[in-house]
């Protein structure tokens, strides 16, 4: 009778850790370098990772070639995660810049994701077309070869305005690179940004299709509004797509609820900040603030 109940109660102990482990939010959360950029007290790359390391942020932004060899030194040095590297990809140019192979070598044995985003800076290709996109992907293939040679992820970063702004077109690319460790970002505020409000309904429809390649997520508040109109300076598109996280009339929460409980996505989530207004730092401790209580509504689902 004794091994009988000790069975049963070895079996509930056994339904609430897995409970737990299923209601856990495991999923990385990082910052864009945006969020402090260019502050007037946390002015280098040491002061600016040891204040969102010390806000209880999981990693930082990589922005850019220039700041690479400082914003390495300085999460190297307070033993943080780079959680993704953004890199630009010119399609003016048959091969990829020859600077990136070296910062990718430094980040082996890392949990950064490379973030390609891709232009033509001599506006060569303005809008999608197969010569353009087959130069995409010879330049995709390359960086998954030295990324795959890092153990790292791949994930192409659409953005408004840039010759690569819409998700699907990314998802065509990553479907035609057809590499395991390449795939895509899904930018809450730049799939605003180039999506008309009455085709945004089925959202959760459209983050089923992008599961199997998706590597990553960045979220803001956001106003549910057409962009037709707007801007892409800081008082058009953005002022209304990139808002503390929290506010605004899209339901951030519940597509960052749909992505980790209904998907499954254990991938890193940023959170976007490009011209925010407000003081830099009391941003952070709000976003910080309002992802706790994300975590808290999800665990208690």
């Amino acid at each position: 009778m004794k091994k009988l109940a000790f069975f049963f109660w070895a079996v509930f102990l056994t339904g609430v850790g897995l409970a737990q482990q299923v209601s856990r939010v495991s999923n990385d959360f990082f910052v864009l370098h945006n969020a402090i950029r260019g502050d007037s007290t946390y002015k280098t790359f040491d002061q600016q990772v040891e204040l969102i390391k010390s806000l209880g942020y999981d990693g930082v932004e990589i922005n850019q070639l220039d700041s690479f060899d400082g914003m390495k030194a300085a999460l190297d040095k307070h033993q943080f995660t780079g959680s993704y590297f953004y890199i630009k990809v010119n399609l003016d140019s048959p091969t990829p810049d020859p600077r990136i192979e070296p910062d990718i070598r430094a980040l082996k044995g890392t949990k950064t994701v490379l973030a390609p985003y891709i232009v033509s800076d001599g506006k060569r290709f303005t809008s999608p077309s197969a010569p353009a996109d087959s130069i995409v992907v010879r330049h995709l293939r390359q960086l998954s070869d030295w990324a795959t040679a890092a153990g790292l992820q791949v994930a192409v970063y659409p953005h408004v305005g840039f010759y690569v702004e819409r998700v699907d077109h990314a998802l065509r690319l990553v479907k035609q690179t057809d590499r395991p460790n390449v795939g895509l970002t899904f930018n809450l505020c730049h799939w605003l940004a180039t999506t008309p409000k009455a085709s945004r309904s089925d959202w959760k429809g459209l983050l089923t299709t992008l599961k199997p390649h998706l590597k990553m997520i960045t979220i803001s508040g956001a106003n549910d509004v057409d962009a037709a109109g707007m801007d892409n300076g800081p008082t058009g598109i953005w002022n209304q797509y990139i808002l503390p996280l929290g506010t605004g009339s899209f339901d951030t929460y519940e597509l960052v609820r749909y992505a980790i409980q209904d998907l499954g996505f254990r991938g890193p989530i940023g959170v976007q900040c490009y011209a925010m207004k407000g003081d830099k730092p009391t941003n952070l401790r709000h976003t910080m603030a309002v992802w706790q209580q994300y975590k808290t509504r999800l665990t208690k689902r």
